[in-house]
């Protein structure tokens, strides 16, 4: 799931349970689309933030190239970058937890929480549903 920096999911990729996430990141974000204020659609965001579990160079190296700022700290048997640093922002970094909270917020409700679907199209359907609430509750505040 990819979010605004306020916890407004922009877009879900459902993904097998045996596979990796980090395969998926690149689809994920290739799906978000933001409306300006003078109506046109910015596809990409400015920073990615993620947990190690994203920490490869093949993803940083691609979001690199997208001119994407990345926030990912680097697994303990990592290599450092090339210049000998970590450049882990942790300021940004703290803002990783809206993601986090965005889902507890959609496992609030039991069909998504305990899975009563039982195909991946329902369970989508059923996850966009609960996004589009979420969404909703937040333009009533």
């Amino acid at each position: 799931m990819a979010t605004d920096g306020s916890g407004i999911p922009l877009n879900i990729v459902l993904s097998a349970g045996q596979a990796h996430e980090s395969l998926f990141a690149l689809r994920l974000l290739d799906g978000i689309g933001v409306q300006r204020q003078n109506g046109s659609m910015k596809r990409r965001g400015h920073t990615v933030l993620a947990d190690k579990a994203y920490s490869g160079n093949a993803l940083r190296n691609e979001l690199k190239r997208k001119g994407m700022k990345t926030v990912i700290p680097r697994k303990s048997n990592e290599k450092l970058a090339s210049d000998g640093r970590s450049q882990l922002d942790r300021d940004a970094y703290r803002h990783r937890n809206v993601v986090e909270r965005c889902f507890g917020r959609l496992k609030e409700y039991r069909r998504i929480a305990t899975r009563y679907e039982k195909t991946a199209r329902n369970y989508l359907a059923m996850v966009k549903l609960g996004c589009i609430r979420l969404f909703y509750r937040r333009l009533r505040n």
